[in-house]
């Protein structure tokens, strides 16, 4: 196992199902900053602008930035999990808020991957992804969750999805039909694999 970092982000987060792992790096943007102190937890690094928090923490480990700049509170903390070695990023609070964010944090997702760490968006209902052309990753089941998987750039070849209700096989998939969605896990693992392409896969929670 790699070295992990936990971000935890502005938005909403389910404090009882939170699990940081004992060795984790812990960064906070912006707000994430409550999230943190509520669970009695002395992040490594606070980062923002801290317009959503309303005020700038009086501590030591903190690092401040102008409202007015080209990268997000969370990309500027996923920038400094980088900086430390991190190849596991996992984002608290990036999810179920407002559209623009999510989006914003879905590429960001994507400047983690090119940049040869693996990250991925958390939240109680949902675990967001990505997975770049000739890789291959594996997905626990998890009783009561949709799996989806769809193309995240135009299109996606060689994909091999198993392990799944609905199985592919040397697929094609396209950004502009939504076939991968609503799939469920059907085996302890499901293993996805793609040779060009970039997949977007989306465990969601059954409503």
């Amino acid at each position: 196992m790699g070295k992990q970092c936990i971000i935890l982000a502005g938005g909403e987060i389910n404090l009882s199902t939170l699990n940081i792992p004992e060795n984790a790096l812990v960064l906070c943007a912006d707000k994430g900053y409550k999230a943190a102190k509520m669970l009695g937890i002395e992040p490594e690094l606070i980062i923002g602008d801290f317009d959503s928090l309303g005020f700038i923490p009086r501590t030591e480990n903190i690092r401040t930035f102008p409202r007015t700049k080209d990268d997000t509170d969370t990309l500027i903390a996923v920038k400094e999990a980088l900086r430390i070695g991190a190849d596991e990023i996992f984002i608290y609070g990036a999810l179920g808020g407002r559209l623009d964010h999510t989006i914003a944090n879905i590429q960001t997702l994507m400047f983690i991957e090119k940049n040869g760490a693996h990250g991925i968006l958390m939240s109680e209902n949902e675990h967001v992804s990505l997975m770049l052309h000739d890789t291959s990753r594996r997905f626990k089941r998890r009783e009561g969750f949709y799996f989806s998987v769809f193309a995240y750039s135009e299109k996606c070849t060689g994909v091999n999805i198993s392990g799944t209700e609905y199985t592919l096989s040397d697929g094609i998939l396209t950004n502009d039909f939504p076939i991968g969605i609503s799939n469920h896990i059907k085996e302890p693992f499901a293993e996805i694999s793609l040779r060009d392409g970039i997949l977007i896969v989306i465990e969601s929670k059954e409503v």
